[in-house]
């Protein structure tokens, strides 16, 4: 299975998620896609960058996004100029479906565990799956 890239933004947008929702898109991307979207949450950002310029994770039914406030009714579209940010739902089941099969599990292990120490540690490798570092230079 090919590695479904994400922008760095993206990644940051799914680092907004809370880390038991993480793990369990891992575990079950199709499934837990489906319960984050009829939750129909949001919040304030906890990148800090974020939270200085004014945005805010929004849950839609066509994915998520970090957007300027006020839009009460979840009526923007994923084009939308006051989205710094998107993903759609189909993005994120791809992108957590093509984690390696032992990652996947050691979230699934992780999660149904509840162990504290565990977690921020599959969670980092999950964010970084699919970074590539630079090409060291000669010069």
């Amino acid at each position: 299975m090919t590695i479904q890239q994400l922008t760095n933004g993206q990644r940051q947008l799914l680092a907004e998620l809370a880390p038991w929702q993480l793990l369990a898109l891992a575990d079950a991307p199709a499934y837990w896609c489906k319960h984050i979207r009829d939750s129909q949450g949001g919040g304030t950002a906890r990148n800090g960058e974020w939270r200085a310029v004014g945005v805010w994770r929004q849950t839609y039914s066509w994915g998520l996004a970090m957007t300027a406030l006020g839009d009460y009714m979840h009526q923007r579209k994923r084009d939308d100029p006051a989205h710094t940010v998107t993903l759609t739902w189909v993005e994120v089941t791809r992108w957590f479906e093509s984690l390696p099969a032992e990652l996947r599990a050691d979230a699934r292990r992780s999660r149904k565990a509840d162990r504290d120490a565990e977690q921020p540690r599959v969670v980092d490798q999950i964010l970084a799956h699919g970074i590539t570092e630079p090409e060291p230079t000669l010069w």
